[in-house]
């Protein structure tokens, strides 16, 4: 029987959601909140509880969530029970014992019966792709889609999004052959709407590699039934299987929008703290990698998944990261109520960190979607802030719903480094917070901006 759920997001805006499958029970409030946006294509957005983007989140939990998808890929495509399902759900309905469920889950992880490839979409997705597939320890392989243009790359997997306010995605394998192979692919993204991005790559790959089976995880699955029909369509058409799984699915319907043009302006009074403490910290991991995008010389960080891992590559990675962070939380964290940001795309290693900083550690990221902020209880943004792009490209960048005040240390996390100019606007918008404490973690070298591609293992 489908339970329904309605929502007076703003006086012109009300919607209503009709849940038709939520197998673990999860209550729907305890997934997301919802908001309004600056979007032609569709005025709002589900805004997630425990992704890491929007709401601050305990890290724990949000790379549960994706522990949690992926236990169920391999319950459903193949017969197999994973042992830490059970605890996993109840430390996500209750909010209890996360520390313990997190480590107990991530100290098992699942083989996997033949190689699979994962691919998380950017921008919101890919720390949840990458924590799916760490969930297993041989035969998984994963990379995110990018916004980014690698003007030194040839010939990228493209394809475009349908609802998003920045539609241009792009693959960039490099070394990654299970990509051309005919390897099951596992596509992970926070929300599937209508399902048309998926098929969109799901085209552009098979155009290049085609294969046989496909398969869609998701928290949340909107698609009507016109949507599943088009996905039946494509699969006769390409001759291919496409699974799709989610924690909760349903359907939505607008019962009113009347929103006129939203402006998204900073509705806070800021606390500028005169004697802000700054520390800036460059960390060079051995598993790090880069190609440098010639013109602005800016380097990417191969752990990062842009170019794509292997297990191994991310035994590593785990590895290298939970030290570092031992390291930061002794020899660096000062405050008591800490938040730490993930910057755009480059979400899962300042995540996976932050899991090591001790308790009172919150974590979210910046982003470039442009959400209208409304202080009442139950509006999925409260608050905003508004900086310029780090890159020096003219894009307007958001964070979202930091109560002034409440935070004494932030620890911002940047997958390279950028000019002093270029980091002016971010860096005075975090003074405003009321923080005492400003730690900026930099994987790189001091002064090391052009790194060159290595396409060694």
């Amino acid at each position: 029987m489908e339970n329904e759920i309605k929502y007076n997001v703003l006086d012109n805006l009300k919607i209503k959601l009709s849940i038709d499958n939520n197998k673990f029970n999860i209550l729907p409030e305890e997934l997301f909140l919802i908001a309004a946006r600056k979007n032609k294509k569709r005025s709002f957005l589900f805004v997630s509880k425990v992704l890491g983007k929007h709401i601050p989140v305990d890290p724990k939990l949000s790379l549960l969530v994706g522990k949690l998808l992926g236990n169920e890929y391999i319950k459903q495509i193949l017969g197999v029970e994973s042992k830490s399902t059970e605890d996993i759900v109840k430390a996500l309905n209750k909010k209890e014992n996360i520390d313990k469920v997190y480590d107990k889950a991530f100290n098992y992880l699942d083989d996997l019966p033949e190689k699979t490839l994962f691919i998380g979409f950017a921008e919101t997705a890919t720390a949840l792709g990458h924590s799916v597939f760490s969930s297993f320890k041989s035969n998984a392989y994963y990379i995110h889609t990018t916004r980014e243009e690698i003007l030194e790359y040839k010939n990228p997997i493209k394809f475009q999004e349908e609802h998003s306010h920045a539609t241009g995605h792009n693959l960039y394998p490099v070394d990654f052959d299970i990509l051309s192979s005919k390897a099951p692919i596992v596509f992970v993204d926070d929300e599937i709407t209508t399902g048309k991005t998926t098929l969109n790559i799901i085209e552009a790959i098979h155009k290049k590699y085609p294969r046989k089976n496909y398969t869609i995880i998701s928290i949340l699955d909107w698609r009507k039934q016109e949507d599943k029909q088009r996905f039946k369509e494509v699969e006769d058409k390409l001759k291919i299987n496409i699974n799709t799984i989610s924690l909760l699915s349903g359907n939505i319907k607008i019962e009113e929008d009347r929103l006129s043009d939203l402006e998204i302006k900073n509705n806070v009074r800021n606390i500028i703290t005169k004697d802000l403490n700054i520390e800036t910290v460059y960390l060079d991991l051995k598993s790090q990698s880069s190609i440098k995008k010639n013109k602005s010389y800016k380097p990417y960080l191969k752990c990062s998944a842009i170019f794509g891992l292997d297990c191994e590559d991310n035994k590593l990675i785990n590895e290298e990261l939970i030290e570092t962070g031992e390291y930061l939380n002794s020899h660096i964290r000062k405050g008591n109520n800490t938040l730490c940001m993930g910057t755009g795309e480059f979400m899962y290693i300042p995540m996976l960190l932050s899991t090591q900083l001790g308790y009172g550690v919150s974590f979210q990221s910046t982003t470039r979607s442009p959400i209208y902020p409304e202080d009442k209880r139950g509006y999925g943004v409260r608050n905003v802030f508004k900086f310029n792009s780090l890159d020096g490209k003219k894009i307007e960048n958001y964070f979202y719903n930091v109560p002034i005040g409440h935070y004494d240390e932030i620890f911002l996390f940047l997958d390279r480094e950028f000019p002093e100019q270029q980091m002016n606007s971010l860096i005075n918008v975090l003074r405003g917070l009321g923080i005492k404490y400003l730690n900026i973690v930099i994987f790189s070298k001091k002064g090391e901006r052009a790194w060159e591609l290595n396409q060694t293992k």
